[in-house]
């Protein structure tokens, strides 16, 4: 736990400020894309997707088929998303015309032990640019600096949400619920104390 918890202060302490005005859709959207995340659905996954990953995926028919596959993968292994929580203090950045936001995320997940669940760290990164209705999603996480750049051209070297490579912590169900309020407690006061001194 200790080490979980040291690694995810790491990356967010090392996050580079930029704040722009919070759009209320955003909210929404984002809720949407955490419940879709808990119900195996590939095509509302499909729909909250930024049009930038599905594109290099093959379009919308292809991503959907390796969205099915994904979430066949995961039931085959006995795992399910049990419930996404968001860290939602955050602001939106805005480069040209593309408005972005990172929201830190913790995946708890169900494994095969029924006595256990995984806590999983992710970032999520919302999309907001002409031509594309509403907010977008993709996995921050799970994209490096060439992808992102590929994906983004016109956000290179200005997207400087870090990454981690974090191991999932494992640990008893009964666990479960106060290591959430816990690591929930320390990203947020990360956040405020990085903002805090981002704003001097």
């Amino acid at each position: 736990m200790r080490s979980f918890l040291l690694i995810v202060v790491a990356i967010i302490v090392n996050f580079t400020y930029s704040y722009a005005q919070k759009d209320p859709e955003l909210k929404i959207a984002l809720s949407k894309m955490s419940a879709i995340s808990t119900l195996n659905n590939p095509l509302a996954t499909l729909n909250l997707t930024s049009p930038r990953l599905i594109k290099p995926m093959g379009g919308k028919e292809n991503a959907l088929k390796l969205f099915k596959k994904s979430v066949a993968e995961i039931q085959k292994d006995n795992v399910t998303i049990d419930s996404v929580i968001n860290y939602t203090d955050r602001e939106i950045s805005k480069v040209r015309n593309i408005q972005y936001c990172f929201f830190p995320q913790l995946i708890v997940l169900g494994i095969p032990d029924s006595t256990k669940k995984m806590i999983r760290y992710a970032t999520l990164m919302a999309v907001k640019e002409p031509g594309v209705k509403g907010w977008t999603f993709l996995d921050y996480s799970g994209l490096n600096d060439e992808k992102l750049n590929f994906l983004f051209p016109e956000l290179a070297g200005k997207m400087d949400f870090p990454r981690g490579d974090i191991k999932p912590l494992v640990i008893p169900n009964e666990e479960v619920n106060s290591s959430i309020d816990y690591l929930m407690k320390t990203i947020d006061e990360s956040m405020k104390k990085m903002k805090s001194v981002a704003g001097k």
